[in-house]
């Protein structure tokens, strides 16, 4: 059965959610007792001491001493929350939140791959629902651990989106809801002033020193301000309103977990309030034209794992909400040289990797002692390289392939990694919970710093 498109139903829901508990209220993030005082010195970010940007003029907030938990940084959406945010919901510019020609698109490139018309043959595009978000305050702009100063990042949103079938027979019985094993994974950088849209003038100008012949090395220190000054407004502005999703609830032990966001899971009569505070988050930081990367990967047609084998990532970069599809490539974490290039696509199975990075390995065995420290060749490697594949501080997401990284769960079979697997519980990877450790130091380091003078 399809699930409502129509966004007025949505939106009744959502109506019904804000009578019952006050959606509307403002946002809960008290302002100091000196009106006057302002951020002075937020760039700090924990770790980054070094650093010592500022997010001039903004009244400093006050966060309950509990902010930020696990579930603030990562949320988990129940298949069946109600209601579901889906795609073709409009952000504060009037685009959709996941357009229904970038579906398209997708499915155009995995065309000529072995999963053909599978990717949008079994779904509709109303199926297309959002399942988890995740909230990192500082995105490396590097390639490899140690390429750049550690304070050289921007913040981010990252949504995974799915389709959700419900009343689904999976082949013996029906289900309630059930994950297609495709998913779609969507990279958005905030900007640091309310209401504008594209990239950040100060991130701009970073990236472009970076692509320079003297990449960093190029920088004056006056640019180098500039931007850590953009990038903590940035931070400043996505720490409240990440907080603000809380609403004036203090459910302090529920959001400790790394499970799906207590107010659609433990107390569903919640759900309708806290999904318009979400739309109404995204609405302002997922807007395409903020969007900077899109990943996806499917089964094939068939909706059999176990039979078909077969699973096939894609890449794209995006600019001004366009997608284009990029190459898909490993570099070293230890000096950014690339050490394989898999064309733009990789096809694995539950066992192997992608039979061009295998070829490659017949014809220069000594590329396997390149790609020992970076990629899951074997289930020997998936032992050994776990803890590392898994730990941000080690391993940039371009030090390994795409499969490397999804295959760090409990089932051979399971590619995903904060989403679900057909009628089964959320997958939540090692890789998602030590980013979400992380993020979680940093933006507490950053907080904590607010009120330094």
């Amino acid at each position: 059965m399809l699930k409502a498109s129509n966004q007025s139903i949505w939106m009744g829901k959502l109506a019904f959610g804000v009578a019952l508990l006050g959606a509307c209220d403002p946002p809960p993030v008290t302002e100091p007792d000196t009106p006057s005082a302002t951020v002075e010195t937020v760039g700090q970010l924990g770790e980054f001491a070094e650093l010592g940007g500022k997010a001039d003029g903004h009244v400093l907030p006050q966060f309950d001493p509990s902010f930020p938990a696990t579930q603030d940084l990562a949320v988990l959406l129940p298949m069946d929350v109600d209601p579901p945010i889906l795609g073709e919901l409009p952000t504060q510019f009037d685009r959709k939140l996941l357009a229904r020609e970038w579906v398209d698109e997708v499915s155009a490139a995995f065309g000529p791959t072995d999963i053909g018309p599978g990717f949008t043959s079994e779904n509709n595009y109303e199926d297309w629902q959002l399942v988890s978000m995740r909230i990192a305050p500082c995105g490396p702009l590097g390639s490899f651990p140690g390429e750049l100063p550690a304070g050289v990042c921007w913040p981010q949103v990252r949504l995974v989106w799915q389709p959700v079938m419900e009343d689904h027979h999976n082949g013996w019985m029906y289900v309630d809801t059930y994950g297609d094993d495709r998913a779609i994974h969507a990279l958005y950088r905030v900007h640091s002033t309310d209401g504008r849209e594209g990239i950040d003038p100060a991130l701009q100008m970073m990236q472009e020193i970076l692509a320079s012949p003297e990449g960093f090395m190029s920088i004056n220190p006056t640019q180098l301000q500039d931007f850590y000054h953009a990038r903590d407004r940035a931070l400043l502005r996505l720490s409240r309103e990440v907080y603000a999703l809380r609403g004036d609830l203090n459910l302090q032990d529920e959001w400790s977990q790394m499970n799906p966001r207590a107010e659609t899971y433990h107390f569903p009569e919640l759900s309708p309030t806290f999904q318009g505070r979400l739309y109404s988050f995204l609405q302002d930081f997922a807007d395409p034209y903020a969007m900077h990367e899109l990943t996806a990967f499917s089964l094939p047609e068939g909706r059999s794992p176990f039979s078909a084998d077969i699973w096939v990532f894609l890449a794209f970069d995006v600019h001004f909400g366009q997608l284009f599809q990029r190459d898909i490539r490993v570099q070293s974490r230890e000096d950014g040289r690339e050490l394989i290039h898999l064309g733009m696509d990789q096809t694995v199975s539950a066992a192997t990797e992608d039979p061009e990075l295998i070829e490659a390995l017949e014809v220069d065995p000594t590329l396997k002692d390149s790609l020992r420290d970076h990629v899951i060749l074997d289930s020997d490697d998936e032992i050994r390289l776990a803890e590392v594949l898994a730990d941000p501080r080690q391993t940039f997401v371009q030090n390994t392939t795409c499969a490397s990284c999804h295959r760090l769960t409990d089932l051979p079979f399971d590619f995903h990694t904060f989403s679900y697997l057909e009628d089964r519980s959320a997958t939540i990877s090692p890789r998602v919970v030590e980013d979400t450790k992380h993020d979680l130091e940093l933006m507490r380091g950053f907080i904590a710093n607010l009120s330094q003078p």
